[in-house]
């Protein structure tokens, strides 16, 4: 599991590996860790959660 959450700092990719998907606001961050956590079971590689004003956004890569 890589949860980019708390590494604000990535290593440089290129363009195309490094692209981020939006895939939805969820209302606490648990929830939108659990969600990223479930999604990179599903053969994404990796997730983060960032704050919005309506909720945690959750970004796959």
């Amino acid at each position: 599991m890589i949860c980019l959450t708390d590494h604000p700092a990535a290593p440089a990719l290129p363009a195309q590996a490094a692209a981020w998907r939006a895939m939805g606001i969820y209302g606490s961050k648990t929830a939108c860790v659990d969600a990223g956590q479930q999604y990179v079971r599903e053969n994404f590689n990796a997730y983060k959660c960032t704050v919005e004003p309506t909720g945690y956004r959750l970004w796959l890569q």
